[in-house]
């Protein structure tokens, strides 16, 4: 087993959790590798050989070990240490599996296979790249706050190092005042294509998204499918009562919502936009994103 710590998680705090984590771990005698890391540049290099590959980090490191694994050692178990500012990766959280106040996956006698989501991008400039997620992805408001949380507002800096929650909950309110209502065509499997404005689009894998946030939809790791989340409400009074529900688990039966399941979602925006990907942004001119059944081993 290799445990990849990346030092730079949480705005740098995670390397004190890390020392907190490590000496639990042995105390309890687990036989382990470290390597550090300040850049997922450096993940692929560092995972061959290992069968257990656990990312030590925010949902930011899994997102760069996983698409690492994908590439290059798909059948090694991915574990997880929950050292960021969200873990919406191990959520929800289970009192057994903390050590040290963080969440911990790294049983691999315990481990599931799950569906991982493969999404084939085109950039502004006609390039084509492909990512993995495992958890979620999402276009407009949410990716917006998202590309806004990763930047370096400095109240959102100074917030971040005192209260995650308030700080996503302050980037979400910025880009409520910045909102522009998104265009684009959208196909699923093989239904036809509609032309739609909306608000912010959830591709889902897992519920949770975003730190308190969460889709009461009835994806499952392991079925098959996404579900696809729209929210089709554009005033800003309303998006605001949509996350005050968000933050309470409320999604079906809202005003403007749209639930639906399937195994490939095309998007086509008016023009390029941030898409959100395990909390990490990229920015595209199209995207088709598509499920890829039982493609991942996670640790227990």
């Amino acid at each position: 087993m290799i445990i990849l710590v990346n030092r730079n998680a949480n705005g740098g705090r995670a390397k004190e959790r890390w020392t907190r984590v490590e000496a639990e771990l042995r105390a309890r005698r687990l036989r382990f590798d470290v390597r550090y890391t300040s850049s997922l540049q450096d993940v692929p290099g560092l995972i061959e050989d290992h069968d257990v590959v656990v990312a030590a980090g925010g949902d930011g490191t899994v997102h760069g070990v996983l698409n690492a694994l994908m590439r290059r050692h798909p059948t090694a178990v991915l574990g997880a240490i929950g050292l960021g500012s969200s873990n919406d990766f191990h959520k929800p959280f289970s009192p057994e599996c903390m050590i040290a106040e963080a969440p911990v996956r790294m049983d691999p006698a315990r481990h599931s296979t799950v569906d991982v989501g493969k999404a084939v991008l085109t950039d502004p400039v006609g390039r084509r790249h492909i990512r993995y997620f495992c958890l979620n992805a999402s276009v407009g408001l949410v990716a917006e706050s998202n590309a806004f949380f990763n930047g370096d507002d400095r109240m959102l800096l100074w917030l971040k190092r005192r209260n995650v929650e308030a700080a996503i909950l302050y980037a979400a309110l910025v880009n409520l005042a910045r909102f522009r209502p998104v265009r684009a065509a959208l196909r699923l499997d093989e239904g036809p294509e509609r032309v739609m404005s909306f608000a912010a689009l959830g591709i889902l894998k897992k519920v949770h998204f975003a730190g308190g946030l969460r889709y009461d939809t009835p994806v499952r790791p392991d079925d098959g499918l996404f579900d696809v989340n729209l929210c089709a409400r554009t005033a800003r009074s309303a998006l605001a009562r949509t996350l005050v529900n968000l933050y309470r688990g409320r999604f079906r039966g809202l005003p403007g919502a749209h639930c639906w399941r399937a195994r490939r979602i095309r998007i086509l925006p008016e023009r390029p936009l941030h898409l959100e990907m395990d909390g990490e942004v990229s920015t595209i001119a199209a995207a088709e994103l598509l499920v890829v059944p039982r493609a991942l081993k996670i640790c227990g």
